[in-house]
């Protein structure tokens, strides 16, 4: 037995709008897999909790910029730290130290949350070979700090104006 079904079907369009702008810029070499080594800090910086520590500048630095290129948004992303989540969280294996994780902050000292975009922007001058983009990171105390390997890993995300 056949059964046969009529289904109406109806034509749609989707039009799609944009344009492709050369505004992007290329991260050096150099840039690409940085290290920001804080060195040996006793846990006797940490006298309590919330205290920063260690505070150390990175450049991001940007080359190759498009002519159309005006600005760029930066996102820190990585693992969260579980007490404060503005924070990267410090490897929490065997002998690793606990009670700290790492804030990134813009040239200024302004905090850049973790996997939060600032409405703030670097400026690009596409005029020159090497755009510089400061910044700082330091370690943060959430809670008592014991002693041991406090290493992490965090990604930039660059969103170009």
């Amino acid at each position: 037995m056949f059964f046969y079904h009529n289904a109406a079907a109806y034509d749609a369009l989707i039009y799609v709008y944009g344009a492709v702008a050369d505004n992007g810029c290329r991260v050096s070499i150099n840039s690409q897999n940085m290290t920001v080594d804080f060195g040996n800090v006793s846990t006797k910086q940490f006298y309590s909790e919330n205290i920063p520590w260690a505070k150390r500048k990175f450049v991001i630095d940007l080359e190759s910029c498009g002519p159309a290129a005006k600005g760029v948004k930066v996102t820190f992303t990585g693992d969260a730290d579980l007490v404060n989540p503005k924070l990267l969280a410090v490897k929490q294996e065997g002998g690793f130290a606990t009670g700290v994780g790492v804030e990134f902050l813009d040239m200024n000292g302004v905090l850049i949350p973790l996997g939060v975009q600032l409405d703030s922007e670097w400026l690009i001058n596409p005029a020159l070979a090497t755009n510089q983009l400061e910044f700082q990171a330091q370690y943060r105390s959430t809670g008592p700090v014991t002693t041991g390997a406090a290493n992490a890993t965090a990604n930039f995300v660059l969103e170009y104006q």
